[in-house]
């Protein structure tokens, strides 16, 4: 009886390596380029909008070979009822508040926030999804349609039931919430798309690339993703942390397979898809795919099939 093994990334590897980076500053994302870039590492950028650091087009220069997700226009929080029923009309002073203040925008049903700590916006679950697909339909018109699957929650998951479910309802490849997961699923590719998170940010990144470095070989496909901001590894001292994460995981294609977030969790989904029957292995798929044989490395091709 012939052993086929599916389970491998492009190159016969099991673990994958990418990164999920928020908000799109550009001082601070070149920064963090000039690292995992001569590394090898690849991975997804989420930009909001409206852009203004400098010319739409120079944006598409600027994040060239990585992929773009959505982060919502304004960095938008979902409003919740609680901190609707909270709104006061009175003047927000900052030195005797304790809860939120809330005032209408020029915007219908957006909202902005005040609180003792800080201010932000927030839109009622419709008005919520309308910020998703502006700034959906702007970083379309710049990196190209189709091109946006993910999509990225400001400030982390919002506790909004209604606007997840319409949110969800959109179509995205996945959507990412905030938090580290380390390796607590066992660097397991996510099994909800819809509420994932990145492996580590700047203040585990040693100690869990370590651990991922090491993980022995359990026949499953891996996933390590790094997050969250590249401005926190200049406001926290970290840049010696990231530089030791791509001198340890960088340019190491014999181990690790680097890609963006989607371009992996297209190639589980390709995996996930393989025919086998005693006769022949289809991949009906438009993505190469790497398998062994009885111990033999080969090249499923897209659309096609080995027979035996």
């Amino acid at each position: 009886m012939r052993q086929i093994d599916v389970n491998f990334f492009p190159g016969w590897v099991r673990k994958s390596l990418t990164f999920t980076i928020d908000d799109g500053n550009i001082p601070m994302d070149r920064k963090f380029m000039e690292y995992v870039k001569p590394a090898g590492i690849r991975g997804t950028f989420n930009l909001k909008t409206p852009l203004t650091a400098m010319p739409l087009e120079d944006y598409v220069t600027f994040y060239k070979g990585y992929e773009i997700a959505n982060h919502c226009k304004f960095h938008a929080y979902a409003l919740t009822e609680k901190t609707k029923r909270e709104i006061k009309n009175e003047l927000f002073d900052p030195e005797t508040a304790d809860k939120a203040y809330a005032y209408l925008t020029d915007e219908p049903d957006l909202y902005r926030i005040h609180t003792y700590a800080w201010t932000y916006l927030a839109g009622t679950p419709e008005k919520y999804l309308d910020c998703v697909d502006q700034c959906q339909k702007q970083l379309e018109e710049m990196f190209g349609k189709g091109k946006i699957r993910g999509f990225v929650w400001p400030c982390g998951e919002q506790k909004n039931e209604k606007t997840f479910d319409l949110l969800k309802q959109y179509g995205f490849q996945s959507i990412r919430k905030t938090g580290t997961t380390t390796d607590s699923t066992g660097f397991a590719l996510p099994a909800d798309r819809t509420v994932w998170s990145y492996n580590a940010n700047y203040t585990n990144l040693c100690p869990v690339a370590k651990l991922y470095d090491e993980y022995p070989d359990d026949g499953e496909l891996k996933f390590f993703a790094l997050g969250v901001h590249s401005k926190d590894f200049e406001t926290y001292g970290k840049w010696d942390d990231l530089k030791f994460f791509c001198d340890l995981l960088g340019n190491r294609p014999e181990d690790f397979w680097y890609a963006s977030v989607g371009e992996i969790f297209d190639y589980e989904d390709a995996v996930k898809a393989i025919e086998i029957t005693e006769e022949k292995i289809v991949n009906p798929t438009p993505i190469d795919l790497f398998i062994k044989i009885d111990g033999k490395r080969y090249t499923l091709a897209a659309n096609s099939e080995i027979v035996f």
